[in-house]
């Protein structure tokens, strides 16, 4: 699977990863799902996915569609395989499951604001390592996101564009404390990214 070249140059990211020991925070709202950029990060050497939104085919089948055949991926299913007592405190940031993980291991935490559902406070949701977590923003999870804003690296804002639809832009892609703003377009098989005003590229 070819990386976000575009994105990945964007941001100096020269393997097309954040750096270890990182945080990535992934904003969607109604009009623009950031989880588009999940495969990316899953397609890392080295990743531990836990989803509180989808089970392990979806993502099997979306990576295969993008190219990935045997993806190197540790599943955890939070909706069925997760306890609040599998947590850790605020004193212990690494998950017991993640011991014996390679150092580069890539933690993707998907729909991290179903903890808020169960009464888990935003200092204890943040996980530790190097992180990409994905989020939908509104109002009843705003106070969260702002809180993990404040201590990630990398945060990527997924909007609808301003002027409305088009067929060849799906949403606009802004990135904070390294500014960056770009345009997407989703394919079948693969994420287009471009700059605004330019013709898209395939990556």
């Amino acid at each position: 699977m070819a990386t976000y070249k575009t994105l990945a140059a964007s941001l100096d990211w020269p393997t097309g990863q954040p750096p270890s020991q990182t945080t990535t925070l992934i904003c969607s709202s109604l009009s623009a799902p950031g989880d588009i950029l999940l495969p990316h990060f899953l397609s890392s050497d080295h990743a531990v996915l836990l989803s509180f939104t989808q089970t392990s085919n979806h993502y099997m089948h979306i990576l295969r569609k993008m190219g990935v055949h045997r993806p190197k991926i540790h599943f955890v299913n939070a909706l069925t395989d997760f306890s609040l007592d599998a947590l850790p405190s605020a004193t212990r940031p690494k998950l017991t499951w993640l011991a014996g993980q390679p150092e580069n291991t890539t933690l993707v935490v998907d729909g991290l604001c179903s903890l808020m559902d169960q009464g888990m406070s935003a200092v204890q949701a943040l996980l530790g390592g190097r992180l990409v977590v994905s989020v939908f923003l509104d109002e009843f999870t705003e106070k969260l996101v702002r809180a993990l804003a404040r201590r990630s690296h990398y945060v990527f804002n997924f909007e609808g564009l301003a002027s409305g639809a088009s067929s060849d832009v799906s949403g606009q892609l802004t990135a904070t404390f390294k500014p960056v703003h770009l345009h997407y377009k989703v394919a079948d098989t693969a994420v287009q990214f471009f700059s605004p005003g330019q013709s898209r590229t395939v990556l």
